[in-house]
């Protein structure tokens, strides 16, 4: 076997691997719009660089037919390769949405990171029905001026709504509109030709996480976010 038909081994191996792994990432850890706006990216170019680039490149390298301690070259390319993966897939996961929590106007997206910053234990999100990333609002107040106070209260004293888990609540299937009661106030913000470019069905929030913020439309009936806008393109 000459050395390219090994790389062309190895590249059919790793791109099977990698479309593995890549269907974890975007099915489960960031389903939907998530990976493009909550950093799901960083950790996938390490791991499509090393599987699909180095790896094969290496051993494109170093093998030759009939070379001494051949085997133990390319047992070592694999591990190598194997653990620069695992590390990708680790910085993907470790940093992967946990919950979606819609605190007064904005959705926030957390990963744990955010929980173990401000000392709150990720475990509450386990009562939490649905599968990962949580979808969860901050339960306020009815009065809308009970509510503003709740809201600026705690950004004073360094806990701010969106990461009081005891205010957590799941967001309803059936009437969540009721949920976003700054709705109104959201579009209020944005230009007029913004709005009429949203699509039917469309509850505007802001959005913000570790990567980027800007306006999310969530869509009722399916229960998720469904389209994500740049904040400095569309604000008056």
């Amino acid at each position: 076997m000459s050395r390219w038909q090994a790389f062309g081994i190895h590249l059919a191996i790793s791109v099977v691997v990698l479309t593995a792994l890549m269907a974890l990432i975007f099915l489960l850890w960031y389903p939907g719009i998530l990976f493009n706006v909550d950093g799901g990216w960083t950790g996938l170019r390490i791991v499509i660089g090393v599987d699909l680039v180095l790896g094969p490149l290496l051993t494109l390298v170093v093998y030759k037919s009939g070379k001494p301690g051949l085997r133990f070259d390319l047992t070592c390319i694999v591990v190598f390769q194997a653990v620069c993966m695992a590390g990708g897939m680790f910085i993907v996961h470790a940093e992967r949405p946990l919950a979606l929590v819609l605190a007064y106007d904005t959705f926030f997206s957390l990963s744990a990171t955010e929980f173990e910053d401000y000392g709150k234990d990720v475990g509450v999100l386990d009562g939490i029905p649905g599968n990962y990333p949580k979808l969860v609002y901050t339960e306020l107040p009815e009065d809308s001026v009970q509510a503003d106070i709740v809201a600026i209260r705690g950004q004073f004293i360094g806990d701010p709504l969106f990461i009081q888990t005891e205010r957590y609540r799941p967001l309803p299937e059936a009437g969540t509109e009721l949920v976003f009661i700054q709705e109104e106030t959201v579009r209020a913000s944005v230009s007029e030709g913004f709005k009429t470019s949203l699509p039917d069905g469309c509850l505007l929030a802001r959005f913000v996480s570790s990567v980027k913020s800007g306006f999310v439309c969530f869509d009722a009936e399916a229960m998720r976010l469904d389209s994500f806008y740049e904040q400095e393109a569309q604000v008056d």
